[in-house]
């Protein structure tokens, strides 16, 4: 039988005793925890490469060598600069963080896979369904997948025959934004008539009908449409911002939701890793999908704390070997901040009925220049430019 070009690489990776990871997007905000979730495995060298050279991520003292894109700002010119520093370290596997990176290798895998293995990345059209809030709920209604009534805001006049079809209250929100950023709430079509009359920006929103009830979120790993791993989290803790995410967790095990997320990644084939928010209905005593973020998350290192460490397991589905099989433990888990300022008010004496079984903190304190070189520099830069 022909031997298949692969063949020869997953023999060379079957006689090594140490590996090294390459993150091409070291400017997310995400790619810090993705850098110390893969800090957990002994002998793993960590490579980064940013488009940023002061990103915060350079300053972690796990980082075996950071490279600093040079050229332009392009996917030309960040797919150039991912098969320089390929080159340059010889990375076993390059595991992008966030979405235009995850983009970029699904279009133009194929190059870099001459060289090295990628963990897993979407189909491109998939990619585009899910990074597109529209094109989502499109999706979800054609597979009959339970989801909120919404249309996409459009100044014809269709509109208002469209708007009068959807129940009230509603949000609207940018079809692709992120982290919350753009999400209003209205009471009436008199008010949100009133917002988009006075728009002056170039945005696309949806208008969705909002759930009474409460948010859950899952996070996966596949492979061509089956789970390989997963969480299921539910908040119970805001967030800082309205709609953000929240800032405290409690993983957990829910059919519900499970069922719909297997349905819907078996329905879009999906690849790689994702972040779903869903809601559960109070009055149609349901769960309902609401949007899909084709990207690592915020709430990442606490499912490493619950049992799964998703970037280490993409790692191993890019050298395609047998993945290990991984539960989570049903814990609460907050963030830095929220943490802090909960175990002050109680060294203060002060009551809280807020508890929680874990945090990052420890995560900062082993680690602590990204967060504090990386304000430095934040502070700096916001100087700089109120001189300029």
């Amino acid at each position: 039988m022909k031997r298949k070009w692969g063949d020869n690489r997953m023999e060379s990776y079957a006689n090594k005793d140490h590996f090294s990871v390459l993150i091409p997007d070291g400017e997310s905000d995400f790619a810090l925890s993705v850098l110390r979730c893969l800090s957990q495995i002994k002998g793993l060298s960590l490579y980064v490469l940013s488009n940023d050279p002061c990103a915060r991520i350079r300053f972690s003292r796990h980082l075996t060598q950071f490279f600093s894109q040079k050229g332009g700002e392009n996917d030309e010119g960040r797919l150039a600069a991912i098969l320089y520093a390929v080159k340059q370290t010889g990375a076993d596997v390059i595991l992008p963080v966030d979405q235009r990176t995850i983009r970029l290798l699904s279009v133009e895998g194929g190059t870099l896979s001459q060289l090295t293995a990628i963990a897993p990345v979407p189909d491109t059209e998939a990619f585009d369904i899910a990074e597109n809030k529209w094109l989502l709920a499109e999706f979800l209604k054609k597979n009959a997948i339970p989801c909120p009534p919404t249309i996409l805001y459009q100044t014809d006049q269709e509109f208002d025959q469209r708007l009068s079809a959807i129940p009230f209250p509603v949000l609207i929100k940018p079809v692709q934004g992120k982290a919350g950023k753009g999400i209003k709430l209205f009471d009436n079509p008199s008010a949100l008539l009133k917002f988009f009359d006075e728009y002056v920006g170039s945005e696309e929103f949806i208008v969705q009908s909002f759930i009474r009830g409460y948010d859950i979120d899952c996070s996966v790993l596949c492979q061509e449409g089956k789970l390989l791993a997963y969480t299921i989290q539910k908040g119970f803790m805001e967030g800082p911002r309205p709609f953000s995410p929240p800032g405290g967790v409690e993983f957990l095990y829910d059919i519900g939701t499970y069922d719909i997320i297997r349905v819907l990644v078996a329905a879009l084939k999906w690849t790689g890793i994702a972040n779903f928010d869903l809601r559960y209905d109070e009055q149609d005593k349901q769960v309902k999908m609401i949007e899909m973020n084709p990207r690592f998350w915020s709430s990442l290192l606490g499912s490493l704390i619950a049992g799964v460490n998703f970037p280490y397991l993409a790692y191993l589905a890019g050298l395609k070997v047998n993945l290990p099989k991984v539960e989570y433990q049903p814990i609460r888990f907050i963030k830095r901040n929220a943490a802090i300022k909960i175990l002050t008010q109680r060294f203060l004496g002060k009551n809280t009925d807020l508890d929680f079984d874990s945090t990052d903190i420890g995560f900062w304190l082993r680690d602590p220049f990204p967060e504090v070189i990386g304000s430095c520099l934040r502070v700096y830069r916001n100087v700089m430019q109120g001189c300029t």
